[in-house]
């Protein structure tokens, strides 16, 4: 697999993708996406397709199209994909116990279970043929005998040789199990209110059947009679010539007198005005849905079964000693088999008792790198290994040296954030670990991986991550919205390869993969492009502020002068924000990076410095195939509209105090200006017009976009360039402010 091309549409968030990631050099790939792009979106869809579920678009119900193919135009089989979600708290890695032995003794394992397995599954099977094929088996015999064993039930019970129990008396081929024991049922039948009519009517039916000459209470049901009557006529009873002599003197010479007979007595019985008077007062409740009308018509016809469902439990449990008695020999062949296949698994179990050296070298592995306070352990080892039980993994918190057992749940609720990602992280080790183990290539899609993370944490996911890249055995999609996550990654493990340190870029409902940008010192390559791009040296002047900032002061010239530049400014000594033009820039320039630029061939000397910042981002905002990632476009854009913002303001609040001594006032306190207008801004407007969350959210969006330097550029980048201009035009449009 060294190359996967990747066609994806209407795939949850991702309306179109195209894409095809060559392995062949490097084995990974390193996505940086804002939030909302399509990251998870990503994730999700790949996630879908490792198992085997076809990815959806969830909101518009448009049809979702995949295609994933190797460099052999071959489809990507579910079992070569492997996704990390960014965090999932019940996740549990299903190959732990691979780790457990070694590939010789699990195969050895997988051949001796499958074996019992088979075993059973014939054995349920053979079950399912007789009460039906909608009765859960094992389910219902571990309910009927309150076990959650399979196998323990049916040993104890033939160890205490269940064929002399007393059963149900019942042929669960002729009256529907699925009928008698279902849940409706049974919450009717112990319903205290129903309990007593049922109560009521089973007494008084065993009074009339007492006083029957031909039905005896106890002995001889009209259950009985039907299976006695079916037993006779199958076995030519009356055919040889043989009579039966009733009690009351009667001779029956064939089925048809017996039949009659019986239902002379049924109807007899069943006709009591008493009797049905009883039943009527059940039969309203039993028309309640389907499954009690089916049970309806079960005892109207047998109405001694009444009374052997009154002890509901006890009866479920005869219930399933009369099937098992039907199918005993086929339980003795499975029970044989079992004891014969834990003799072999217990010799394999000593084996690989001594073949844990995998499971420990990963959990070595996470606590060598991982901070967390908390050791690991398998409790239940035999049990994986006779019963391919899940491993039950068993923390001891640490703390100054105590340690104490603490149950997972427990233990989730006092971790911090970071400490239950790396819980997560263990699982996800184990998985990947275990992986290795196949020796099969897969591609490896992590969501997020380091979010949440310290920086130990953080840097340890990073070495991890760059020796299972080192091991050959997995491809990586490394997705991720944390841009020191993607930069170190692009550091540590691709060198610097744009080509595989990509960024995604969304136009129109398509994702767009670009080589990526920013991944070594974003602002090195600003100083050579200050004389040909303005948007470049918009965009440059709050970093050459920064600058100042740590080898000047906050209130020297030069600081002063690239603050106008950033608000607006009219009084004061020196020019004021709108007449300052690119000569004096220049100047400033030229003296903290002592250098000697000519950035006003880019307009002129005169050219007002204002004027360049309004131009650009003017250009930006109309640009409908933008970049979504570019760094300088929304710098610019921030400044602009923090500029006309703030103009916007000023000219507000002098027209409704008809003065401008709160402007000076606020100018003068020279720290947090846009703040500062916004408070004036609503004190004296007190409406809440339209203008009030455009510039709530020009004062909340472009704080940090403009005081930035070369570490905390991150905030800018993951912002949307389209909620940007989205904001920038809706500050000209509702403020109508003329941009000159």
């Amino acid at each position: 697999m060294n190359k996967v091309t990747m066609k994806l549409e209407n795939c949850y968030g991702i309306r179109k993708m195209q894409k095809c990631f060559d392995f062949t050099n490097k084995a990974a790939y390193i996505l940086y996406a804002s939030n909302g792009c399509m990251k998870t979106s990503f994730a999700k869809t790949l996630k879908d397709i490792s198992e085997g579920i076809t990815p959806k678009e969830e909101v518009y119900g448009r049809k979702p199209a995949f295609v994933i193919k190797n460099e052999n135009d071959v489809d990507v089989n579910k079992d070569e994909i492997f996704v990390i979600e960014s965090y999932n708290e019940n996740y549990y890695s299903k190959r732990v116990s691979n780790l457990l032995m070694n590939r010789t003794l699990q195969e050895k394992y997988n051949l001796i279970t499958q074996k019992i397995l088979d075993g059973k599954n014939d054995f349920i099977n053979k079950i399912n043929g007789f009460v039906g094929e909608n009765v859960k088996v094992e389910e219902e015999v571990l309910k009927s005998f309150n076990s959650s064993d399979f196998f323990k039930v049916l040993t104890i019970l033939c160890d205490e040789n269940f064929l002399h129990k007393e059963d149900s008396g019942l042929d669960f081929s002729k009256i529907q199990y699925d009928i008698l024991f279902d849940k409706k049922v049974e919450d009717f039948v112990k319903d205290s209110g129903n309990f007593e009519l049922l109560n009521e009517y089973i007494n008084e039916y065993d009074k009339l059947v007492e006083a029957s000459t031909f039905l005896k209470k106890g002995t001889f049901s009209q259950y009985n009679a039907v299976n006695v009557s079916t037993t006779l006529a199958n076995n030519g009873f009356f055919r040889a010539g043989h009579e039966i002599h009733l009690q009351d003197g009667t001779q029956v010479k064939s089925s048809e007198e017996f039949n009659k007979r019986l239902q002379e007595e049924k109807a007899k019985v069943l006709s009591d005005p008493t009797l049905l008077t009883r039943f009527n007062k059940i039969d309203k409740k039993l028309n309640a849905n389907p499954s009690l009308r089916s049970f309806r018509n079960i005892i109207e016809n047998n109405p001694d079964l009444v009374s052997k469902l009154l002890s509901y439990d006890s009866f479920r449990e005869k219930a399933w000693i009369s099937i098992l008695k039907k199918e005993n020999d086929v339980l003795s062949d499975l029970l044989e088999l079992y004891k014969k296949v834990a003799e072999e698994i217990k010799i394999i179990h000593i084996e690989a008792k001594k073949e844990n050296t995998e499971w420990r070298k990963v959990v070595e592995i996470f606590l060598k790198r991982f901070f967390v306070p908390f050791g690991i352990n398998i409790d239940n080892q035999e049990d994986v290994v006779l019963h391919n039980s899940i491993p039950s993994i068993s923390f001891v918190f640490n703390e100054n040296g105590e340690g104490k057992g603490i149950e997972l749940k427990k233990l989730n609720s006092i971790l911090s954030g970071g400490e239950k990602r790396a819980l997560y992280l263990l699982n996800i080790i184990f998985e990947l670990e275990a992986i290795k183990k196949t020796g099969k290539k897969v591609l490896v899609v992590a969501d997020d991986i380091a979010e949440s993370f310290d920086y130990k944490n953080k840097y340890a996911i990073i070495e991890y991550l760059m020796e299972s890249y080192s091991s050959g055995l997995f491809n990586f999609i490394l997705l991720t919205h944390n841009f020191d996550f993607y930069r170190t990654i692009g550091s540590r493990m691709l060198n610097y390869d744009r080509e595989h340190c990509v960024m995604v870029n969304k136009n129109a409902g398509e994702i767009e993969i670009k080589n990526g940008a920013y991944l070594r010192n974003v602002f090195g390559g600003w100083k050579d492009r200050l004389e040909t791009s303005p948007v470049i040296l918009v965009a440059a002047i709050p970093f050459i502020r920064n600058i100042v900032e740590y080898i000047e002061h906050e209130n020297s010239v030069n600081y002063m002068f690239l603050t106008k530049l950033l608000h607006i400014t009219n009084y004061g000594e020196g020019k004021k924000t709108k007449d300052i033009c690119l000569k004096d820039l220049q100047q400033v320039i030229n003296d903290v990076w002592r250098t000697e630029k000519k950035i006003t061939n880019q307009g002129g000397e005169d050219y007002k410095v204002y004027d360049m910042i309004i131009s650009v981002a003017n250009k930006i905002s109309s640009d409908k195939n933008i970049d979504e990632i570019n760094l300088e476009n929304k710098i610019a854009l921030s400044m602009a509209a923090r500029l006309l913002a703030e103009q916007f303001m000023i000219k507000e609040i002098i027209n409704i105090n008809n003065s401008d001594e709160k402007i000076k006032e606020i100018e003068n306190s020279k720290h947090n200006q846009t703040g500062k207008l916004l408070a004036a801004y609503k004190s004296i407007t007190k409406v809440d017009n339209d203008a009030f969350s455009i510039l709530e959210e020009v004062s909340l969006i472009t704080v940090e976009n403009i005081h930035l330097n070369s570490f905390m550029y991150e905030p800018l980048i993951d912002i949307s360039i389209r909620q940007l201009i989205k904001t920038y035009e809706g500050l000209k449009r509702v403020m109508n402010i003329e941009v000159n």
